[in-house]
């Protein structure tokens, strides 16, 4: 599924945290012990984190402090994710977003060398679906509410 123009005017069309530096990507890494896929880093470095019409993305944002962010922060996330399942997940699993009735989406950090990550579904039926190849995909798929599970 060639995404890229879609993928873009979604993110486009969504309130954005503003782009991640590479040392706040750099950084987060570093606190998670891994490297995020390609794409998701692309992400991070263009959008930060995105809120769209009936999705959120989780990412990375600087807040001013003035009241709750519009964001989801993915080092946050990922730390509760990971106390939560003590390791009946892999670590690798990052948790970019939800559908508000406990299926959580994964990206697998574990093939931050392939930029086709693809994203997992876990959640009350949902046991390690592939929802889809890639998060470009995901994110095109999440904003049409074309997820199959």
């Amino acid at each position: 599924m060639n995404c890229g123009r879609d993928f873009e005017a979604i993110l486009g069309d969504a309130t954005v945290a503003g782009p991640a530096s590479e040392e706040e990507v750099l950084h987060a890494e570093r606190q998670l012990s891994l490297r995020f896929p390609d794409s998701y880093r692309q992400f991070l470095k263009e959008y930060g984190a995105a809120l769209g019409d009936g999705f959120e993305i989780s990412g990375l944002f600087t807040g001013d402090g003035t009241g709750p962010p519009l964001w989801r922060d993915i080092v946050v996330e990922c730390k509760r994710f990971r106390n939560a399942v003590q390791g009946t997940l892999p670590d690798s699993y990052l948790p970019i977003s939800d559908d508000g009735c406990g299926v959580t989406y994964y990206i697998d950090a574990a093939m931050s060398e392939d930029s086709t990550s693809p994203v997992i579904a876990y959640g009350p039926g949902v046991d390690g679906t592939v929802v889809a190849d890639s998060f470009e995909e995901f994110v095109v798929r999440l904003a049409h509410d074309q997820l199959v599970i």
